[in-house]
């Protein structure tokens, strides 16, 4: 009996204070042969601005947008990406390629992660002078 793969979901969200504090989206992962061709590992180009879009609207499974005149949701669509703010679909867009890459601001360490304690190798090392070279 085999393992069964599935494509992870991601949630994005906003730390507070930030412009967009309080959307949120679930954005389908990436194949890795998308994610090399959207970041140019396959030798091609990677995706630029529209077509980053383009694969985000394709990827994206919901979110709690709402239409500011009627309150009625907007579908999680490449339709209804058309009726939000641009800036803040680009910021969606580029906190789940962060996510992706591990390196999403909105998904800091939590406060309770500690430190770590200083490497045991280090402590390990002779820290003296080297002495002088023999050498002629």
């Amino acid at each position: 009996m085999g393992f069964k793969t599935k494509v992870k979901i991601y949630t994005i969200r906003f730390d507070a204070g930030h412009d967009y504090h309080g959307a949120e989206a679930r954005v389908r992962g990436m194949s890795f042969g998308e994610y090399q061709e959207a970041t140019g590992l396959d030798g091609g180009d990677g995706d630029g601005g529209s077509a980053s879009i383009k694969r985000f609207a394709s990827h994206l499974v919901s979110w709690n947008l709402e239409d500011e005149d009627t309150g009625e949701p907007i579908p999680p669509t490449e339709e209804g990406i058309k009726a939000v703010d641009h800036d803040l679909v680009v910021a969606l867009s580029n906190a789940w390629i962060q996510t992706l890459l591990g390196v999403h601001d909105a998904d800091p360490l939590p406060e309770t992660s500690p430190s770590g304690e200083p490497s045991r190798v280090a402590s390990e090392i002779p820290m003296e002078p080297l002495s002088e070279s023999l050498a002629s």
